[in-house]
């Protein structure tokens, strides 16, 4: 904790709090943890701030860490359903789908008209690599959660993942028009240009694609590159639009390119997986 954080609404936990949210929401994550942090040290008992900074750095990639707290919170409070939900996602960055299989499961069971834990059955098995069911329990998330980007998104993705084209076009086809809604809606940042990339990628419209990911590099500032944006449960930094940008040359065959896009990216980053990729220092 640097001495200078500071509250701007007072010097109580809750204010710290406040703070660390409307960071959050910034994308200021750093700042974020720093302002749960100080709540916490002024009021150990703050669950919330544990919940936000675990979400923090479940939003950073910090899967193992954001385990440990959440894992606290859920065993303090195992009927905090967004808790539990937070770890689910949390195990799968850390690849213990089968864990959090078990967390998802057990919000069914309390609820079994829980779309988001739904979709969480469904993100474990499509992890795996288990498309037929991924597919059941995403049209499971779609009948019970209602449409929305997250599950149609993962269900496009899981019909492929099974060949059925007809499925998969469809459903990323309607994902797309959510997001186009909403940036009609809602323009200025870079989230929905860059789910429109993603979508326009896994129907394989790679050109489509890099004119997306472009536009959306184009709407983040350089000055700030380890900004966190975060849309539909979707979290990326300018590093991540741009090694996407990178591997849209790889699909379209121009490999020095994407070759060239990775290497900057681990100048900066030198642990960043798909930059690896484009370089070919991994598979």
């Amino acid at each position: 904790m640097s001495s200078d954080t500071t509250a701007f609404g007072g010097d109580d936990a809750e204010s710290f709090y406040d703070d660390g949210l409307t960071a959050s929401m910034k994308g200021d994550l750093d700042r974020a943890i720093q302002c749960f942090e100080k709540a916490i040290h002024l009021d150990q008992s703050f669950a919330a701030s544990y919940h936000q900074i675990a979400k923090c750095y479940l939003r950073l990639g910090h899967g193992k860490r954001a385990v440990d707290v959440l894992q606290q919170v859920v065993t303090r409070r195992p009927d905090q359903a967004a808790a539990r939900l937070d770890l689910g996602h949390a195990l799968i960055k850390t690849g213990d789908t089968e864990g959090a299989r078990q967390q998802f499961l057990q919000l069914v069971a309390l609820d079994p008209t829980n779309g988001r834990a739904r979709l969480g059955v469904a993100q474990t098995y499509f992890e795996d690599k288990n498309g037929p069911q991924a597919v059941e329990q995403a049209q499971a998330a779609l009948t019970t959660g209602g449409s929305n980007f997250a599950v149609l998104y993962l269900l496009g993705r899981a019909a492929k993942l099974v060949g059925d084209t007809a499925l998969a076009n469809t459903t990323l086809e309607r994902a797309d028009k959510l997001i186009e809604r909403t940036l009609e809606s809602k323009p200025g940042g870079p989230e929905g240009l860059f789910l429109r990339g993603e979508v326009a990628f896994a129907r394989d419209q790679f050109s489509t694609a890099l004119e997306f990911y472009r536009d959306a590099r184009d709407k983040t500032d350089s000055e700030n590159p380890s900004r966190v944006f975060s849309a539909f449960g979707e979290n990326f930094v300018r590093a991540d639009i741009y090694a996407k940008i990178g591997l849209c040359y790889q699909r379209l065959g121009k490999l020095d390119r994407a070759k060239e896009i990775g290497e900057d990216i681990l100048r900066e980053q030198p642990n960043h997986e798909i930059a690896k990729t484009l370089v070919g220092l991994s598979d």
